[in-house]
């Protein structure tokens, strides 16, 4: 058979087909169907049928990565199977339902990837074969440096876990995922892994998406890094640009402001030159002050000089007398001390004497008070021998009240009846707290179903709140917009003018239940989400205090455009004859501004809705309308632009029912309504069976009651008797207890009369009590005359210091006269003295004042001219020179006329602020200047880098779409169509200019530098003079959609990194054509020496496809319409025999 590429004939090929061809497993089920059909086959056959080809064991042609070996255990529909694929090309077919599909599972699953990414199962435990508890997968890979690697995974179906294996040895899953990393294997990668279930999801793609999945599937991770770097740049490109705009936009207004403060500046600094020379002025008429101060202070001087001499010699004139009178004085003072030592003793002696006359009489108290005792010792047995009689009366008198035996108690006919009473009264007691818990029972249950009713109808009423709807869809759509739209709400006070809310709590639909749908169809999720401004400055507000200081992402928008400046495309006559209802605009309820704003964003203006069938063929033929809504459909129209410039029309689903803007309920909302309005039924029925029951238990405690209250009254006249009887008996009892005390008493009172008589006399408690008293009296008379002799001495000595009292008082009155005569002596003296010191007191006060005005004068010259500048200083030394000859009343005229001037110059309303806010602006300015240059240096940096790290992108970017463009054409090219790959760049509104006009970089005027936004566009065209249009999910049929798809992963064969790569079922909807010459592309791009392993899986096959000697197609063998005696192996063992003999 030849090797080469071209057509063989039909029998070479089967031969060629059998020497490649694997069979792989047998269900259980069909081993069952055998059984039970008694099929024998012998053991020999038996084993040679279900024996599978082990894998290869050496790595020659497999690159690191490639699948050498698939082994299942209790997955999915095998029990057990083992697979060999080859290193190139490998086609897996089978009829549907056979498990083709289950081995990509295996593959997926087994390298590390989630159930998710197959479409199938959500849960590992779905992959479990049915009634086994666990199943197991075993990929061995090759390796980087010729071994084998082995990755193994358990999948227990109870706990929905796995349990890993490599080599055999039990690790992490993180160890997994580090070796399918190197070996750069990207399972979640569509152009590289391609399930059944994700077929249609390649189309689906975004241009984004795809863009990224190809750099990743290329192995180009760095160019993936650097476009991310590149977004990143971006970012900080445009907040700098913002940044910058803002500040020197801040700049130039801060600029513009110091020059209208300029002219007031100038005419601040001549006021400021007139306040100078007034400040000159003031400083000079101290000076002047001063000097006049210091004249009468030199003369002050002199005179105060003169009167201290003077005041000296009448001093030392009077100085003999002063001596004389000071020495007399200290005599007098000494007298007079020792005079009022001698008064002091004297009052300590009278304090003693009076101390002692009190206690005199204390112990005359004491000696009554004895006597007293005394006196009533001989009357207290007067009183008991009365106190005898008296109690013998009472006895006698009580005995003779009273039975001595007390009445009959209760009979046995009493105690029965309250034993029965008491017995009927604790089950009556038992009856009614039975009844009472089943009432408090029923009436807790009564309250719960009250509370879940009252709580089921705040869930009724809330449903009815349709903002509150709104407001709770609003939260769980976009938290940011709901977070903006609570602190919007207390901080209003904070704009100029009213701000609008998001769009869909300011808006509502005219006839929701049939327009919201549609409305809510043409309005986009993101404007609906919208907050709106009616200024720039409260939209800049709005920007800087949400989306910056709180950054929180929301949209808000402000325009200056009115409602009415937004006409729509056709007249409403014409809207009617084409069967519309209206414009969108027509079915929405909003503030003015609110509908401007939906104008602008998504042109409801312009776009008319219907309920019904409209005339397309006319609205396509003259392009009435870019969109419009009808019949449930949404139609977009786009004219082409290239060759005949025809028009395109896409069509898609409106939503069913409306979520944001409908006023009405949605299924959901009324399935609950329903559910809450039946388990309020539900309750209000419980609810009424409690209340029958509680009537039953409430007839059922009255009449208990009743029986318990005839008890209870029974019982009570029961106790009365018994308590009339006992109130006898105690009757008897207390008089009892009162004879036996009062005799107890008595024979008490005897007994001590009797013990008296029998002592002897000097022994009885009387005497021995009177001898007490005897004693103590004579001891107070001891106390008592002692008492009296130390009071005796006392006032002797209190005569003797009376005598020395009186002779001190004698010395002192001399010496005080001699004083007297002395003191008069020395007046005269004195008075002479005393001119002479008031003179001199007058000198030196007028000597002090004129220093004090002096020094005055000083400080306040320092004072005004410390606050002076130099130059200011300079000029009041010079004009002192000046007027030398001038006075001080000549320079407060000068004075007073400079201000005058300045009280003209005031009038202007110039102050201080003005120069303080000039200077402070120009620091300011000069800051934001500064601050601006190193913004501008900073954006230039990122720039710089952003272009180096571009060229870095770019360029290898380009050159790999455009590879991928040359192979991707030339397959479109062979099978008669036309096709191209396209790198899409998006821009993102703002352009980029130089950052200083002295920076290196030029200004750019490209916009295309939204980097997340770039993507891989396919476009093809599968018809004669059709243009090319972008693959999509809407313009292609599935089988064109499949053919794009397989050409383009075909496209990346040799440029993939990636070890091997596996598409399902990706000819389904293919045409006979399209098929064969996607089959022949493949292999011809599969089947090359160094191309990755690839992997497809099929149902079906057509006959004559190209066949290459480095594929490997493998059978699967699966299913209950396997026949009973036929013998794969056998007859695969024949085919390559016939092979070898041809």
């Amino acid at each position: 058979m030849s090797t080469s590429r071209g057509r063989t004939s039909r029998s070479a090929k089967k031969e060629a087909f059998a020497g490649k061809c694997e069979v792989i497993g047998k269900s259980e089920a069909s081993a069952q169907k055998r059984a039970k059909r008694n099929h024998t086959m012998d053991s020999e056959e038996e084993e040679e049928e279900l024996r599978v080809p082990p894998p290869p064991q050496e790595m020659e042609g497999y690159r690191p990565g490639s699948i050498m070996r698939i082994t299942l255990h209790n997955f999915v529909t095998y029990s057990e199977i083992s697979i060999s694929p080859g290193p190139n090309m490998n086609m897996i077919i089978g009829p549907n339902g056979t498990g083709k599909s289950t081995i990509v599972c295996a593959i997926a699953l087994g390298l590390g990837e989630k159930p998710a990414i197959l479409g199938r199962s959500a849960t590992l435990s779905g992959f479990v074969k049915h009634g086994c508890d666990s199943g197991s997968i075993e990929l061995t890979l090759a390796g980087t440096q010729g071994s084998a690697i082995t990755i193994g995974r358990e999948i227990v179906r109870e706990s929905n876990k796995s349990h890993w294996k490599i080599n055999g040895r039990a690790v992490a899953f993180t160890e997994v995922q580090k070796t399918t990393r190197a070996l750069n294997i990207q399972v979640n990668n569509l152009c590289q892994f391609l399930p059944q279930d994700r077929v249609v999801e390649f189309s689906k793609m975004s241009t984004q998406e795809l863009l990224k999945e190809t750099q990743c599937a290329v192995g180009r991770d760095d160019l993936l890094d650097l476009q991310r770097e590149l977004i990143k740049l971006r970012s900080e490109e445009r907040g700098m640009m913002a940044e910058l705009q803002r500040g020197g936009h801040d700049a130039d207004t801060m600029r513009k402001q110091n020059e209208v403060l300029e002219r007031d500046v100038k005419r601040w600094q001549e006021r400021q030159a007139a306040e100078s020379q007034m400040r000159v002025l003031e400083a000079l008429i101290p000076v002047m002050k001063y000097k006049e101060a210091k004249a009468l202070h030199d003369e002050a001087k002199v005179v105060r000089n003169q009167a201290h001499a003077q005041y000296q010699q009448m001093k030392n004139e009077a100085g003999p007398a002063e001596d004389e009178m000071q020495a007399l004085e200290s005599q007098i003072a000494r007298t007079e001390a020792t005079r009022q030592r001698l008064q002091t003793d004297h009052t300590d002696a009278e304090k003693t004497t009076r101390r002692q006359l009190k206690n005199l009489e204390d112990f005359e108290k004491k000696q009554h008070d004895l006597n007293s005792d005394l006196d009533d010792l001989k009357k207290r047995a007067q009183r008991r021998r009365e106190n005898i009689a008296q109690l013998r009366a009472d006895v006698a008198r009580l005995e003779a009240a009273h039975p001595e035996s007390p009445p009959e108690g209760e009979s046995d006919e009493m105690r029965q009846l309250a034993t029965e009473l008491r017995e009927m009264k604790l089950n009556m007691n038992g009856e009614i707290v039975t009844l009472q818990d089943e009432q408090k029972e029923l009436m807790r249950a009564g309250r719960e179903i009250n509370h879940e009713i009252e709580s089921r109808d705040q869930r009724l009423r809330a449903l009815d709140d349709i903002k509150a709807r709104k407001r709770d869809l609003l939260r769980s759509a976009n938290y940011d917009a709901f977070r903006a739209l609570e602190w919007l709400e207390s901080n209003r006070d904070q704009f100029a003018q009213h701000v609008f809310a998001p769009i869909c709590l300011e808006a509502s639909v005219r006839d929701a239940p049939q327009y919201a749908n549609l409305v809510e169809t043409a309005v986009s999720k993101s404007s609906l989400r919208t907050f709106v401004t009616q200024s720039d400055d409260d939209y800049r507000a709005f920007t800087r205090l949400v989306n910056d200081k709180q950054r929180l992402r929301v949209d808000v928008v402000s325009y200056h455009k009115d409602l009415d400046d937004f006409r729509p495309p056709q007249p409403r006559e014409v809207l009617q004859k084409l069967g519309f209802d209206g414009y969108v605009l027509d079915f929405i309820e909003a503030p003015r501004k609110v509908l401007a704003a939906l104008c602008n964003r998504d042109k409801i203006h312009e776009i008319p809705v219907a309920r019904g069938a409209v005339n397309h063929e006319l609205i396509e033929a003259k392009m009435l309308f870019k969109e419009y809504i009808a019949d449930g459909t949404r139609f977009v129209i786009t004219q082409g632009r290239y060759g005949s410039r025809a028009a395109a029309v896409t069509s898609s689903r409106v939503r069913p029912r409306a979520q944001i803007l409908s006023s009405g309920e949605t299924d959901e909302v009324c399935a609950t309504r329903e559910r809450l309005h039946n388990e309020i039924n539900a309750f209000r029925d419980r609810l009424q069976e409690n209340e029958e029951k509680m009537k039953r238990l409430s007839l059922k405690d009255k009449k208990a009651r009743d029986k318990h209250r005839t008890a209870d009254a029974r019982e009570k006249e029961l106790k009365e008797q018994r308590r009339m009887l006992a109130e006898q008996i105690g009757k008897w009892q207390r008089n009892q207890i009162h004879v036996e005390t009062k005799r107890a008493q008595l024979e008490t009172l005897v007994s001590d009369e009797q013990r008296d008589s029998a002592r002897e006399g000097s022994q009885s408690q009387t005497v021995h009590d009177r001898k007490r008293i005897e004693q103590a009296i004579r001891q107070n008379s001891i106390d008592r005359a002692q008492t009296v002799c130390e009071m005796a001495a006392a006032v002797g000595k209190q005569g003797a210091m009376v005598h020395q009292l009186t002779r001190a008082s004698l010395e002192a009155f001399r010496s005080s006269h001699a004083l007297s005569e002395l003191k008069a002596q020395a007046m005269r003296q004195r008075e002479a003295v005393s001119e002479a010191l008031q003179a001199y007191e007058e000198a030196v006060a007028a000597f002090e004042a004129a220093k004090v005005a002096a020094r005055e004068c000083l400080a306040e010259t320092r004072r005004v001219t410390e606050e002076m500048s130099d130059e200011e200083r300079l000029r009041v030394r010079t004009a002192q020179d000046e007027r030398i000859e001038a006075s001080v009343a000549d320079l407060e005229i000068e004075l007073h006329t400079c201000r005058q001037r300045l009280s003209l110059a005031s009038n202007s309303g110039l102050s201080a602020r003005v120069m303080e806010q000039y200077e402070e602006r120009q620091a300011r300015l000069a800051s934001m200047v500064s601050s601006l240059q190193q913004r501008e240096n900073e954006l230039l940096r990122v720039r710089k880098r952003k272009l180096r790290v571009r060229g870095k992108w770019e360029q290898p970017l380009e050159a790999l779409v455009r590879k991928i463009s040359e192979r991707f054409m030339a397959m479109f090219d062979n099978i008669g169509c036309m096709g191209e790959v396209h790198l899409c760049r998006v821009g993102d509104g703002v352009v980029a200019v130089g950052a200083s006009s002295s920076g290196p970089e030029p200004a750019q005027d490209a916009d295309d530098e939204d980097y997340n936004g770039w993507g891989i566009e396919i476009r093809v065209a599968f018809r004669r003079n059709e243009q090319l249009s972008a693959l999509d999910n809407h313009r292609q049929s599935g089988g064109e959609r499949a053919v794009s798809t397989i050409l383009y992963l075909q496209s990346l064969q040799t440029l993939a990194a990636a070890p091997f790569r596996v598409v399902d079922e990706i000819n389904q909807g293919m045409d006979q054509r399209n098929e064969r010459l996607v089959h022949r592309l493949i292999v011809d791009t599969a089947c090359r020496e160094g191309s990755p392993q690839y992997f497809l899986i099929t149902p079906k096959l057509l006959q004559d496809l190209e066949y290459h000697p480095m594929m490997r197609v493998l059978c699967i063998y699966n299913g209950e319409w396997q026949p009973e005696s036929f013998n794969f192996n056998r007859y695969i063992t024949n085919a390559r025999q016939s092979a070898v003999a041809a």
